[in-house]
């Protein structure tokens, strides 16, 4: 039998364990991963097995479902031709999971409650973080080389805080959340706290998607006929640009040089390098997911460097090395299906959750040039985007076939149609 109230405490649990990111410094050591991991994946199979049993695991047609799955399976496919062994096999495996929990809650709640639940336990990670930061800010404040003084808050390290608290002020400033007379007051409390985590985080890459959320929604409000321009406009000066951009780029160990500005990498384009470099040799089907970082290649790396770090802090680049042109190519075109989606409909139907869904999403692929958002596959920030990519088909045709005085967010119905099923 249904149960609405279990369906939203299991998607609110879900959602937490993706946000908690146990240090290693932590209490639990060293068994803080694999209980994350464990809990991640309890959580997932329970609510596959209600979904299945109760409501009925649906899937969609659409374009957009059949490219993101796609490229899904083929990443945890990778494994099998990899060198990551057993550590690319659970990679593979919690993806499956991922993909599978994302298609059971999108079959179970509409996109605008999804949205809601994602950006409140947001809120509580901020308000949490600004606590441990204040009452202890042994744990909260970061002290390692080059990050002293930087906030992490309740987060494992300041860049997550960072990119936390900028998803907090975009929805904040647009999402629809009906609190009466406080609204205002919890909206403005929510938008300064997630600013000052912000802000003393230092994370640039936080403040960068912050830009670009508070852009986009500006770009969603605007008329018809101007969004139409700026695209217009866009695709026009595109290729001048691009042309422009290729013409004065230069990389070095840590640092990009374009249009005459220097950017700081720490570092990351080392390791973009060193993996770019070996790719030749699996230049269509990559090293498989897990696949690179060998033993082998660590140590070389650290005799090459001095320092080793397995992680390339760029999701493209990691799609690219670990699945090759062929992953690359599903990727980007499962994205292209899907902003295209999302353009389409922010355009016609004037909807706040769309534009917070379009926000969201554009955050997380520009997050995605500084950090492996898209490898980390039980992250709350891959969990969401997986959400809103499912989500956005069902939601989008529900409002193009609402009669005109029909309010678009009803109260939750618990006999509905399931979001991820065609009409």
């Amino acid at each position: 039998m249904a149960s609405p109230k279990f369906e939203s405490v299991a998607i609110y649990a879900l959602v937490i364990v993706s946000m908690w990111s146990p240090a290693p410094d932590s209490p639990l050591g060293s068994l803080g991963e694999p209980l994350r991991y464990a809990l991640f994946a309890g959580i997932s199979l329970t609510l596959i097995a209600y979904t299945y049993f109760a409501r009925r695991i649906r899937v969609s047609l659409s374009a957009d479902w059949a490219l993101l799955i796609a490229f899904l399976l083929y990443t945890a496919l990778s494994a099998l031709w990899g060198d990551g062994g057993a550590n690319g096999m659970i990679k593979a495996v919690l993806i499956l999971f991922t993909l599978t929990v994302s298609i059971c809650i999108v079959n179970l709640k509409r996109l605008d409650e999804l949205l809601v639940v994602f950006y409140t336990l947001a809120c509580i990670f901020v308000v949490v973080s600004l606590i441990i930061v204040v009452l202890f800010p042994a744990q909260g404040i970061e002290t390692g080389w080059e990050l002293e003084g930087d906030w992490k808050g309740f987060a494992a390290q300041k860049n997550e805080l960072g990119a936390i608290s900028a998803f907090v002020v975009v929805g904040a400033l647009a999402l629809p959340v009906g609190l009466g007379r406080l609204a205002m007051p919890i909206r403005l409390a929510n938008i300064a706290i997630a600013m000052v985590c912000l802000i003393n985080s230092g994370s640039r890459g936080g403040q960068l998607i912050a830009v670009v959320g508070v852009a986009s929604l500006i770009c969603s409000r605007l008329p018809k006929t101007l969004q139409r321009l700026i695209l217009v406009a866009l695709v026009v000066f595109s290729v001048p640009l691009i042309q422009l951009v290729l013409s004065t780029i230069s990389l070095t160990d840590d640092r990009i040089g374009v249009l005459g500005t220097t950017l700081n990498t720490s570092n990351r384009t080392t390791l973009w390098f060193y993996g770019l470099d070996q790719l030749q040799s699996h230049l269509f089907l990559g090293f498989g997911v897990g696949g690179f970082w060998t033993p082998a290649r660590l140590l070389t790396f650290q005799d090459m460097h001095g320092w080793v770090l397995d992680n390339f802090h760029n999701g493209y680049i990691t799609i690219l090395i670990e699945g090759g042109l062929v992953g690359l190519l599903l990727m980007l075109t499962a994205i292209g299906f899907i902003l295209l989606l999302l353009l389409v409909s922010v355009g016609h139907l004037r909807d706040a959750y769309l534009s917070v869904a379009f926000a969201f999403t554009m955050m997380f692929l520009v997050s995605n040039l500084v950090e492996n958002q898209i490898g980390r596959s039980t992250s709350s920030f891959f969990l969401m985007f997986l959400v809103i990519s499912l989500g956005i088909y069902g939601y989008v045709t529900r409002l193009s076939r609402l009669p005109a005085n029909m309010p678009p967010h009803p109260t939750p119905d618990p006999e509905r149609r399931p979001i991820g099923q065609r009409a």
